[in-house]
């Protein structure tokens, strides 16, 4: 498993546990099958760009704060 992957996975799997949605539930915003989500989680087969964005506006968090370049969750708001 590659750090940034790694990292993903982890964050998303604390993403899941804090909203108390299950990985059929997360599955269903991926559009893909509840093995395959449990296959990402695990490392073994990597996150799209596609599965981080539809992570990051689900969860409300960046996508930096998914791959683990920030550790802020939500987006800098200009003013």
């Amino acid at each position: 498993m590659t750090y940034i992957n790694g990292i993903t996975a982890e964050r998303i799997a604390s993403l899941l546990a804090e909203s108390d949605m299950t990985q059929a539930q997360y599955a269903a915003i991926l559009n893909v099958s509840q093995p395959t989500v449990s296959d990402k989680l695990a490392g073994a087969v990597q996150f799209t760009a596609k599965d981080i964005r539809a992570t990051a506006v689900q969860f409300g968090v960046t996508t930096d704060f998914l791959y683990g370049l920030t550790d802020e969750r939500a987006p800098a708001h200009a003013g």
